[in-house]
This record gives C-alpha cells, structure tokens and sequence, in this order.
C-alpha cells in the first residue's frame, strides 16, 4: 500500500523540491490541491485528514494553522518552518544527533525539520556537547556560506533576473543584528547557555553551504589534541551514511569551495588547524540535507524504511 503524502506549499523552493522527489516514487502517492484553492482552510483540513504523512512547507504563522487544521486526524507531520522546532510534543529532526533521536523520530507524529545553518552549526557542536568536552558557556562563534538559493524564490530571482548590480557580485554578510531565526534551535538542541555569535553570508553561487566553528581546544575539557577532536567527530558519525568525517588531516589540498555538496543530501565534517587553534567545517547543500533533503529523510525514518530512500548520497 502507498503511503498518502500531503505537501502544504508545494509552490515554495523546499516544497517544489519534495514534490518534484517524491513524485518519482512508486511507493508514495501524492496528494493534490486545487491552486485556486490551496490557502481555501476546508481543502486543507481534508487533505490533511486525508494524507499519511503531511510536509507543511510554509511561512510560520501559516504552518501554525495548519496544525491546528490537522487537529483529530491521523496525519504526521513534518514541519520545514522555524515554528515547532523547540515546541514542546515535537522533534527535532536531526537524526544523526543521537541512535536515541532516530527512534524518536520514527515513532513520532511531529517533527521539526531543523534549519538550513542550524544543520551545520549542530552537526559540528553537538558531539562535543554530548560527551561534555565543550562547556555550555563556551563562546560560540559560527561562519556560514550559502548560496542564494537560501532566500528563496524573491532572492533566486534577484541574482537571475537582469542584469546583477556589483553588490551581487560579491559575498554579502546579513544577520547583522544577531537576531537570526536559526538561534534558538542551536542553542536548545546543543544546550548552549548562550547564543553564539553568528555570521551568515550569502554568496553568487546557487546551492551549497559551509558552516565553519573555530576552536581554542585550551578552553575544551582536558585541552585535547587536534586528533583528540578529529576522533570525537570520528566515533560520533561512525557509518553514518548522511554525515561523514574526513580523515584526520584531510582538508582538501587547503580550498574548501561551499558548493561542495550541492546536489547532494549527505554532509561532510572537515576537522583543520593545529592543536592550540581548530576550524571545524560542515558542508552539505542548503537544499539538501538543510532543507528538503532532510525532510525527506525524516519522512523515509517515520515510514520505517532505508533513510536514503529517493535521496542523492556522495558516498
């Protein structure tokens, strides 16, 4: 039997890149909605009711509603929005966090897809969290490079359409306030006891994304070596087929481009630097496993089949 799947805002970048995957798939069938009547609240709630499984691929205040559409349906729902990803009765959907977090979300019925930067800042600050080298208070800092495909349709079309402007040209730096949506998942799903400081960039380049976290290992338990670190990162990602850990040394003759995994759904941890001073890199693609790729694999998880299931891995 197909599983019934409902995406709510298939029209957006993230759900147009679910859709386009899954309508490809032999054991999935999708359910649609009429355009004129996709924002009509009684479609919804019957297609929700109607659906197995639902990606609400929607601006925050409207994934809200449709939750409280699918109220006293069977529908398990996947939420790409910032708006349950640290709700209480949902879960986070990293599943590379923990064996414990797999299961979790395999048996649940709401899971938050977790934020395109948070994925990489995560996937590099939690395995040192998790075994309690890296203190709560340690001051985060986090650089990451995406490409405009990051800001969806209005910004794809800013840097595609026309002639660029020189600005377009160039990396540009936003968030500048300190206030991005992404923070507040870091800090709860890492246990921080404080926001990092973090630096977004957007460059002219479609997809791909390199989060970078420095490291003084002297303010880390014990004051490890660089390879001390390197085998955290090492024993945390052991065959995991979505995150994989270069070997120790490896930096990729010195040039790490942040369109290295674009087209892919998998990500790769580059621990660089010495023993004093660490740069540690995650890089996957934006689309991928920071947004649909992701949430595909939480779906392919809930189902109880192979994650990787209609996915793109490198290795």
């Amino acid at each position: 039997m197909k599983t019934k799947v409902f995406i709510d805002g298939h029209e957006g970048t993230t759900g147009l890149r679910i859709h386009e995957r899954l309508s490809k798939r032999s054991d999935i069938e999708l359910i649609s909605i009429h355009e004129e009547l996709r924002k009509d609240t009684a479609e919804i709630k019957e297609c929700l009711a109607a659906a197995d499984i639902a990606f609400l691929c929607l601006p925050d205040a409207a994934a809200i509603e449709a939750v409280s559409l699918a109220e006293g349906s069977k529908v398990r729902i996947i939420d790409t929005s910032t708006a349950h990803r640290t709700a209480t009765g949902w879960t986070y959907g990293f599943p590379e966090l923990s064996k414990e977090q797999y299961i979790q979300i395999a048996e649940s019925s709401r899971v938050g897809n977790p934020g395109c930067h948070a994925s990489g800042v995560i996937s590099v600050i939690q395995p040192l969290r998790d075994i309690d080298l890296m203190p709560a208070d340690y001051p985060v800092t986090a650089f990451s490079l995406t490409g405009y495909s990051g800001g969806g349709k209005k910004m794809i079309k800013q840097y595609e359409k026309g002639e660029k402007t020189e600005e377009l040209l160039a990396p540009r730096q936003y968030g500048l306030g300190q206030k991005h949506k992404h923070l507040k998942e870091i800090v709860d799903i890492c246990g921080l006891s404080q926001a990092p400081i973090f630096s977004p960039i957007v460059d002219d380049y479609y997809s791909g994304m390199e989060v970078t976290i420095p490291i003084f290992t002297k303010y880390l338990k014990g004051t490890p070596s660089f390879k001390d670190v390197w085998e955290v990162y090492a024993a945390h990602y052991e065959n995991c087929p979505f995150v994989h850990v270069l070997p120790f040394g490896e930096d990729k003759g010195g040039f790490l481009a942040g369109n290295g995994k674009s087209g892919y759904d998998d990500m790769e941890i580059i621990v660089t630097g010495n023993d004093d001073r660490l740069v540690i890199h995650s890089i996957f693609d934006n689309l991928g496993k920071g947004a649909s790729g992701a949430a595909i694999q939480n779906m392919n998880i809930m189902m109880g089949i192979d994650p990787a299931t209609g996915l793109k891995l490198s290795k």
